[in-house]
């Protein structure tokens, strides 16, 4: 199955420049702005953010390079939902580097798609490897020069 990021994110669910200072403030921040631009419903806000911190709790998803990968699922969700956000100062994420996150990639999911979940997550991963690509989202001026990062680098590690 060929994966394409693009089907699941669109600009609205591109946030820059994020200002919190922690990972819970974040992941509800995120949902937030997904509720806003309604690709969320507000009354499964609860749900998704306590998987969210659950999953947290089990291991951080910060996998180093500036990266955090928070994902759920959860039966609240009807289709994958993917979000990215950038932060500039960095955000304290129990990295296992240590280092703070930059760049968080929010995916959520139905309870019923682990496979479509795993594979994605797995994308997810391969696709932020890259370290310039990194440097390049970091320093995105606007949520459709995040768009077309992606795109160009979906492309390189297809």
């Amino acid at each position: 199955m060929d994966l394409n990021i693009i089907d699941y994110l669109d600009k609205d669910a591109i946030v820059l420049d994020v200002k919190q200072k922690n990972k819970k403030n974040l992941l509800s921040f995120l949902l937030d702005h997904l509720i806003q631009k309604k690709k969320l419903k507000k009354e499964h806000k609860k749900d998704v953010l306590k998987t969210l911190i659950q999953r947290e709790e089990m291991g951080s998803t910060a996998i180093g390079g500036y990266i955090a990968l928070p994902h759920a699922r959860t039966n609240t969700v009807g289709r994958i939902l993917i979000s990215f956000a950038v932060s500039k100062d960095g955000i304290p994420f129990d990295s296992l580097d240590q280092e703070p996150v930059h760049i968080i990639a929010l995916l959520l999911s139905h309870q019923k798609e682990a496979g479509l979940h795993l594979k994605m997550l797995a994308f997810l991963a391969r696709l932020l490897r890259d370290k310039l690509f990194v440097q390049r989202l970091k320093a995105a001026k606007t949520e459709e020069e995040v768009l077309a990062l992606i795109k160009k680098q979906q492309q390189a590690v297809k």
